[in-house]
């Protein structure tokens, strides 16, 4: 069985369209300026692993058929990443009231805890405490990172050659060494200028660059980049994903 990775949403946290809005993006007849909450399914070694429970979770589990998955992993506690949770519940009756393994950080977990609280016994926990480190998960191996948000703690997970890095504004150098190596990158680009929670144009060519990885996906784009125009410009091994693409790792 293929390993892949299946673009669940690509978007920022407001989703393209945004609400009300008219700009350019917004009223582009372009599939893929319309965009979900950010999140990706991930197939290894005939296992379903989840990264982030968009709001928007429901509405691809039914568009993508997902019924089945055998772990959740949280970058961090923002409700575009979080927000789908509740939706998770069907899986837990569809499958014998058997808790969900849901892989997250002490500092996720303290506001996950606060919001979700009733639905708490529906997860098997599985707490990371340090902020980095390798652990095994389903019989697959995932090394884990923490990087910064405007000081909030962010995790970045690599499987194999594969990376997963969003929301990423401050980072030391190390993060590096957790990636050497990485064949296909995802990171997160909101727009071209630089805000205060997330990279510039400029600082996420050069983070990639950094990286050395073969291929990067750019994701989490706001209504503010247009796919075309975005595309023309980044260099050949760099691209903007798009909601329902898949690639085969």
């Amino acid at each position: 069985m293929k390993n892949s990775v299946l673009f669940l949403g690509t978007g920022a946290s407001m989703g393209t369209p945004a609400i009300g809005c008219k700009c350019q993006v917004c009223s582009s007849k372009d599939k893929k300026n319309k965009r979900l909450r950010s999140s990706i399914l991930l197939k290894m070694h005939g296992k379903n692993f989840l990264i982030d429970v968009s709001p928007d979770f429901r509405q691809t589990a039914l568009m993508y058929q997902i019924s089945d998955l055998d772990g959740v992993f949280l970058t961090h506690f923002h409700e575009n990443h979080v927000g789908g949770m509740n939706d998770l519940r069907p899986l837990f009756f569809m499958h014998n009231h058997k808790p969900l393994p849901l892989i997250l950080s002490e500092n996720t977990l303290d506001i996950v805890q606060m919001r979700f609280s009733y639905l708490m016994n529906r997860f098997d926990l599985h707490i990371i405490k340090d902020l980095e480190g390798v652990r095994r998960f389903c019989e697959v191996e995932f090394c884990y990172f923490t990087y910064y948000q405007n000081s909030i703690p962010v995790n970045g997970f690599r499987f194999g050659d594969f990376a997963y890095i969003t929301d990423i504004k401050d980072y030391s150098d190390e993060i590096f060494q957790k990636i050497k190596g990485v064949k296909v990158l995802v990171l997160s680009l909101l727009q071209e200028e630089g805000t205060a929670m997330h990279f510039s144009y400029d600082e996420a060519i050069d983070f990639i660059e950094k990286s050395g990885a073969i291929k990067c996906y750019l994701t989490h784009i706001s209504h503010a980049v247009s796919h075309e125009e975005m595309n023309k410009k980044l260099p050949s091994n760099i691209e903007l994903a798009f909601d329902g693409l898949e690639l085969t790792l």
